[in-house]
């Protein structure tokens, strides 16, 4: 056993010095060829890198405060008619087009008062004819009321003429007159007879119009009992039941815009004058989807407990592919302070460490890692507190692979404009 032991022992040492000569011969080779590079004057490999220019905006601070998304619209469907109904085959977070159907209501009563209403305006129709064929011959009985009254007042002309020469006693004069007069009132009734008839014809008119409207209106009632969605949307509410009896103006489904939707925020009072004076302001929302929001209306009610008012934004060009919520919280960039210059660096030159961020600048031809303090995120990137000055270049592509005072190489062209005298 003694002998096992001693005998590994004994291995284990003389591995152990030929690690020590290799690493040993590895160090010494390591350092010829460094000294050789240096003799021949060939400088290190350079990383190729591309950069950008670290600009001077003009811009306000912002704060970050939590706000919601709310709904800016709903469609309440609603029942048309005392009446059944059957919803058809939607539930609850279905999505639907304008124009498609919802539910349907029985609607055979409809269609009965319209058979009605339909026979009634076959009889005023009728009774207009028959109207219009009166008057056609009320008028031609006026007329020969007319000859006739002509004739018996000529007659009752001569008669006096011949009474007063004494050639006819009086009395047949006086029939003569009587039978005029009797002719004329004929000629009166009749004259009268005609003007009420077409007052009546006129009247007639306006029962069928009257008859006409309320089919009308009854055929969009009938056509009505099929509940359709009136815009694009999704059902967030659904009555629970597959056939069922609802009464008019019962509320059979909900369907919510998920396009329309407005972003709130309670904002302190002391920064709605800054908000006041943009156009736009910068949002977030929890899975990351940037957003643009444009103010539009500070509400007239104030919180007394925590000094803020409620603010509207819209939400300006919504992706597509971008499914809200109603409450759904967002983070929205409000300025707190007035625009001022300020350092814009672009998002791919910083590198996050432990305890801040860094950046490598091109100085020279070489990477000189430099300690940054960031502010807000923008736009083109972030704003930067301290750290850097306006103009120089930032490494924003290969930076991963870079060190203090490393030999970069950039400038090609394609992408980043590289400092002049420096390529």
């Amino acid at each position: 056993m003694n002998r096992v032991t001693v005998s590994l022992s004994a291995s284990a040492a003389s591995i152990y010095q030929k690690l020590q000569i290799f690493l040993a011969l590895l160090c010494i080779g390591l350092s010829v060829s460094t000294a050789f590079a240096q003799s021949t004057g060939k400088p290190a490999r350079a990383t190729r890198v591309a950069v950008s220019v670290v600009t001077s905006e003009v811009i306000a601070d912002f704060a970050e405060l939590q706000g919601r998304f709310v709904a800016g619209s709903t469609e309440s469907v609603t029942a048309v008619v005392n009446a059944k109904i059957e919803i058809l085959g939607l539930q609850l977070g279905d999505t639907v087009k304008i124009g498609q159907e919802i539910a349907r209501q029985d609607s055979d009563d409809l269609v009965l008062r319209r058979r009605l209403l339909q026979a009634q305006l076959t009889e005023a129709r009728v009774k207009r004819e028959d109207l219009a064929a009166e008057i056609d011959s009320e008028i031609a009985f006026l007329d020969l009321a007319e000859q006739q009254a002509d004739l018996l007042a000529g007659k009752a002309a001569r008669a006096e003429g011949l009474v007063a020469n004494n050639a006819i006693p009086i009395d047949t004069a006086e029939t003569a007159l009587n039978a005029s007069l009797a002719a004329r009132q004929k000629v009166l009734s009749q004259q009268s007879s005609i003007a009420r008839k077409r007052a009546q014809l006129r009247l007639s008119a306006v029962t069928i119009e009257r008859l006409q409207a309320e089919i009308q209106q009854l055929d969009a009632d009938i056509a009505a009992t099929t509940l359709r969605a009136q815009s694009d949307g999704q059902i967030i509410f659904i009555a629970d039941y597959t056939r069922s009896y609802a009464r008019e103006g019962e509320v059979i489904a909900r369907i919510l815009n998920p396009a329309v939707f407005e972003v709130e925020v309670e904002v302190p009072v002391g920064q709605l004058p800054f908000l006041n004076g943009v156009d736009a302001v910068a949002a977030t929302t929890l899975d990351g989807q940037a957003l643009t929001l444009q103010p539009r209306v500070v509400l007239p009610v104030q919180n007394a407990r925590t000094g803020t008012r409620t603010v509207r934004l819209r939400v300006d060009g919504m992706p597509q592919e971008m499914v809200l919520a109603d409450n759904a919280v967002v983070a929205v960039n409000v300025p707190i302070t007035s625009p001022s210059p300020v350092l814009i660096i672009p998002k791919d030159a910083v590198i996050p460490i432990n305890g801040g961020h860094i950046v490598y600048v091109a100085e020279a031809g070489k990477a000189v890692r430099k300690a940054i303090k960031l502010g807000a995120a923008v736009a083109a990137g972030f704003v930067v507190k301290s750290g850097l000055d306006a103009g120089v270049f930032v490494v924003t592509r290969g930076n991963e692979q870079l060190s203090d005072g490393k030999a970069i190489e950039y400038g090609d062209g394609k992408d980043e404009t590289a400092p002049k005298g420096q390529q």
